[in-house]
């Protein structure tokens, strides 16, 4: 029997039927809620077009009042801009929204343009009457009554974009931000929603203002009124202050109502929470609540003025520890900054400061180290705002005895002290001290801690400081004193660098640098030298006051010496202190016999404003001093000049010993024909201000006697004759007496120092010379106003004026080109360095304003030599009379340059190269041959009886072809390498210790002379005298017979 599945299809059929149309019920059900739900959205998205779901109104954010760079997620899409009136009160009545309503909360109401939220009277002691109204973004708005919205529907309409500010009477912070978005949430509403029901009770919300982002909230100022006092969200009636919002670092920004450029926002930002500011200080914010802001900063501040006190400690003279309590004072600080913290800088931690800023401190010495942080309620660090200034002020420093000290010696100013302040990027920077006085410190800063105030030491050369380093005071030799030895008989003030000083000589030291009161520190790092003290030798000697500034050091033997002077407040001696150093070298004592010196110098002439008038009319010798010269023999055995400029230098203070004590004062005759008086530099007798002279000593010379000088006896004071009593005598007398016979003269030149004169001197380095020598007769003195400039354009120079006897000639005293043995030179100036670096000085257009030396020098152009050859003729048949043909050719770098090389004969006649003529013993010289240049030498066929060799070939070559010799030409000394041709065969040979230039061509005659006798006859001959001599004996034997 079949079975009938008909059925049982039939009955599933029905039952899926019957599921889907369950199903499409339910569906049909929900729909509603669905659309009720976005209802908001699609109403707004209709009245703007274009604009973005999360563009429309901006309520939804996250983290709506702090931009921290990360993602905001939009809780609701759909929110629109929500707009209130100035002043929003405490909801009081009941309205739509899935969230209880508070009694006397708004009610609701449907207008022609759009849902209209109204409060009734407020809770708060406002004055206003009127219900205030707040825009709840369900509907289109259309128009702006006059007493429901503060932006119009047409405004909207006109915009893709809206920028929420919301103010609010206390600062939010994170958590209370997301609190309201999460509450909004909970009660399935907007946050405008939730705010126009919630905020003014529960965060403290003061209205909304939406704003389109093309404008500014200066564009809506006018609808924004300030909160009143009885607004204050502490209840306290403070007066409000000013509106601000938080950048996205947390730092305040006052937010101007009246500027457009106001807050400028970025592309994403829709909700700006905007705080109250009140006039005590703080910010709207309830003490209570805990403001979670790191590192903020408030740029628009109500300054606050705050005190601390610091306990810095310090030890007495019995070494007890004693402390004292430093007030500190901070002016200026952010209003979030609720109390100082301050601590003194203990040993450990100066210590380790010091260590890590070694250079920074480098010439300072650390007195006092605080930590000083301005820290807000949290105790949390607070920031100024960039371009902020807060104002320090450290009282009571004159209570810590090192201090007192200083200040009592005048030593703390504010020059003299600095802040230096680690910043927190860990580098530091020095601060500058605003005041000190009475042991009150002041100073400004932008950051907080730490700070250390140290003692800065004087600059190099400024009026605090005597001079830049250690001085020579003097040099005892031989058990004579000389002062001011070592000085190139000029000021011995800053001198660092190399002194040469004789074996077992004394010097004196002083060091230049510190005041009253200071610790000195000398040592010797290096050498063989000791200080002497109560005739007693020390390596290192020490102690506190000006006696200590002055040394006594004895030179032992041969070497370097090297000495530090350490100074300052701290007993305190290594690198990390302020010091100098002064490197000697000790030479031995020269060996010679020492003789007088007289020194002289002389005054340069004058040159007017037009410059053109450069005879030295006012030029004439002064005695200046007798010193000593060790030297080989006497003058008498000597004469012209010595040593030049040079040399001087390498030789005061050793071979040259001057007294600059003795130097007089040297009346000066002006323009106006009136005398100024000029000291030496270093002269005791100086006023303070007053004019003085200095002296560039160019040569000893022997010349014949040694005369007092215009400024003695012999003086010849022409026209002035009246004032040559006062001029000769007392502090203007010359201390040289008249002397015959040859004497050593040192001789220099005057220049002045004042504030009208400029001096020009000119230094030349010789061709082939390594020092710079002054030119005496070309240093000139110009007159002219203080910071003036001058034009030299018609100045006498070296390289293109000198002197034919006492008259001036257009002949350069340094020709253009100089030749040196063989090298030739080319003169380089002029330069304003001894390097002779940089630009050179332009004589057409340049100026000068100040004392100024030229440089100028002679640069090897090239490396040249003269090229002799000679003609050499040996042997028996040599024909010493026959002319031998020559030629020679001459190629540099590849290039046949004979044409260029011109040969004179031995009678200076010019020569062809391509064909001369040569006897014995005659020579040519080739010019000017590079070195490096290849000379081959042809000598023609001489003859076959000829053998021919040359300087530097060990090998013969056959007289009866040409012969080759091949140079290249090298320095004196130097190897060579030639290369003799004969056909296409070369042969090579190497000399050594032979000038390339100097060529010897030698033929030697293999021919014998004719002596008569032929060999060939020579048998002959031989039996002829056999046959002569048997002859001779037989008639002998017949001789003897015929005699028996």
């Amino acid at each position: 029997m079949r079975k009938n599945h008909h059925g049982k299809k039939d009955r599933l059929v029905k039952r899926v039927f019957a599921l889907c149309l369950a199903l499409a019920v339910i569906c049909t059900c929900l729909v509603p809620v669905f659309a009720t739900e976005d209802l908001s959205d699609l109403q707004v998205e209709k009245e703007l077009p274009g604009t973005s779901e999360e563009e429309v109104a901006g309520f939804g954010d996250d983290f709506p009042a702090v931009d921290d760079g990360e993602p905001r997620e939009v809780y609701d899409e759909g929110e629109a801009a929500g707009f209130g009136e100035e002043e929003a009160t405490r909801p009081v009545d009941g309205g739509e929204g899935g969230e209880d309503n508070l009694d006397g909360g708004p009610s609701v109401k449907e207008t022609e343009w759009g849902t209209v939220i109204e409060y009734g009277p407020s809770s708060s002691t406002g004055t206003d009457p009127e219900p205030e109204t707040q825009w709840s973004g369900e509907d289109d708005v259309v128009e702006k009554p006059d007493d429901k919205v503060v932006v119009s529907g047409d405004e909207i309409k006109k915009l893709q974009d809206m920028v929420v500010y919301r103010f609010w009477l206390r600062e939010l912070n994170t958590l209370d931000l997301q609190d309201i978005t999460a509450q909004a949430q909970i009660n399935n509403m907007t946050e405008s929603e939730y705010l126009a029901r919630n905020g003014e009770v529960l965060w403290n919300l003061y209205f909304i203002q939406a704003v389109p982002r093309a404008e500014t909230i200066a564009d809506y100022s006018s609808y924004i009124e300030n909160p009143s006092s009885n607004r204050d969200p502490k209840g306290e009636l403070r007066q409000f202050d000013y509106w601000y919002t938080l950048d996205e670092f947390g730092n305040r920004v006052r937010l101007n109502l009246t500027d457009p450029t106001s807050n400028i926002l970025d592309d994403k930002t829709t909700t700006v929470n905007v705080y109250a500011a009140w006039k005590d200080g703080t910010v709207g914010s309830d003490e209570e609540e805990k403001v979670d802001h790191e590192d903020l900063v408030d740029k628009n501040p109500v300054p606050v003025d705050l005190t601390a006190k610091a306990a810095a400690s310090y030890e007495d003279e019995e070494g007890n520890t004693k402390s004292v309590n430093l007030p500190v004072e901070v002016k200026n600080l952010p209003s979030a900054t609720d109390h100082l913290n301050v601590t003194h800088m203990g040993d450990n931690s100066m210590t380790e400061f010091c260590d890590t800023y070694k250079s920074e401190l480098q010439g300072m010495q650390p007195l006092l180290g605080l930590k000083i942080t301005p820290e807000d309620i949290n105790s949390e660090k607070v920031h100024l705002a960039k371009g902020q200034k807060a104002t320090v002020t450290v009282s009571g420093l004159n209570e810590l005895p090192d201090v007192a000290e200083m200040e009592e010696m005048g030593a703390l100013t504010a020059d003299a002290l600095k802040v230096l302040h680690q910043k927190d990027d860990n580098t530091v920077e020095k601060l500058d001290v605003v005041s000190y006085e009475n042991g009150t410190l002041t100073f400004e800063t932008t950051s907080f801690s730490p700070f250390v105030i140290a003692l800065e030491y004087p600059d190099q050369g400024s009026e605090d400081c005597d001079s830049d380093g250690i001085e020579i005071v003097s040099i005892e030799i031989d058990g004579v004193e000389y002062p001011n030895v070592n000085d190139g008989i000029a000021t011995i003030s800053s001198i660092q660098g190399d002194v040469k000083v004789p074996v077992g000589s004394t010097i004196k030291l002083r060091g230049d640098n510190g005041k009253p009161g200071y610790y000195h520190y000398w040592e010797v790092l290096s050498g063989n030298a000791t200080f002497i003290y109560n005739n007693k030798s020390y390596k290192t000697i020490n102690g506190k006051g000006d006696d200590y500034k002055l040394v006594s050091l004895k030179l032992n033997s041969e070497g370097k010496v090297k000495i530090r002077h350490t100074y300052g407040w701290s007993k305190e001696h290594d690198d990390n202190h302020n010091n100098d150093t002064l490197d000697i070298t000790v030479v031995k004592a020269s060996k010679n016999n020492k003789y007088n010196l007289y020194v002289y110098t002389q005054i340069p002439g004058y040159s007017d404003t037009s410059y053109e008038d450069a005879k030295q009319h006012n030029s004439v010798w002064n005695g200046m001093a007798i010193g000593t010269i060790a030297i080989d023999q006497p003058a008498s055995k000597k004469n012209g000049i010595i040593y030049g400029s040079s040399d001087i230098a390498a030789k005061l203070g050793t071979e040259i010993v001057v007294d600059s004590a003795q130097f007089p004062v040297i009346p000066i005759k002006q323009e106006d024909g009136t005398y100024k008086d000029y000291y030496y530099q270093t002269d005791p007798r100086r006023p303070k201000d007053a004019p003085y002279y200095t002296i560039e000593w160019y040569r000893v010379v022997v010349s014949d006697g040694a005369n007092t000088g215009k400024n003695g006896a012999d003086g010849d004071w022409g026209g002035d004759e009246t004032l040559k009593s006062k001029y000769t005598s007392g502090d203007y007398a010359s201390p040289i007496k008249p002397v015959y016979g040859n004497q050593y003269h040192l001789d220099g030149v005057l220049q002045f120092h004042d504030e009208v004169h400029i001096n020009v001197s000119y230094k030349v380095q010789d061709a082939g010379k390594t020092g710079f020598d002054l030119q005496a007769d070309y240093s000139a003195v110009y007159k002219t106003e203080k910071d003036k400039a001058i034009s030299l354009k018609n100045a006498r120079r070296p390289d293109k004026d000198s002197l034919n006897g006492s008259v001036w000639v257009t002949t350069p005293l340094y020709q253009a080109k100089k030749k040196v043995g063989r090298i030739t030179y080319q003169f380089d100036g002029w330069y304003t360095n001894e390097a002779c670096t940089g630009n050179k000085f332009d004589f057409e257009k340049g100026t000068i304003t100040k004392d100024t030396i030229f440089y100028a020098k002679y640069v090897p152009i090239s490396e040249e030599t003269d090229v002799t050859i000679t003609k050499q003729v040996t042997g028996l048949l040599g024909d010493t009379n026959k002319e031998f043909e020559f030629s020679a050719t001459v190629t540099n770098d590849g290039e046949n340059i004979t044409s260029q090389i011109d040969a004179v004969d031995e009678n200076g006649s010019n020569v062809n190269l391509s064909n001369f003529k040569l006897k014995h013993n005659q020579k040519i010289t080739l010019k000017d041959v590079p070195v490096g240049a290849t000379v081959t030498v042809t000598e023609i066929a001489p003859g076959a009886h000829y053998k021919v060799t040359a300087t530097g070939y060990t090998g013969e070559q056959d007289g009866g072809n040409n012969v080759f010799f091949t140079y290249i030409t090298v320095k004196s000394a130097d190897a060579v390498e030639t290369a003799s041709e004969t056909g296409t065969e070369t042969a090579m040979a190497v000399m050594t210790a032979v000038e390339a230039d100097d060529i010897v061509v030698t033929n030697h005659a293999t021919l014998k002379p004719d002596t008569g006798v032929l060999l060939d006859t020579l048998p002959y001959i031989v039996i002829l005298a056999v046959v002569a001599g048997g002859v001779a004996l037989l008639m002998l034997r017949k001789h003897r017979k015929e005699d028996d």
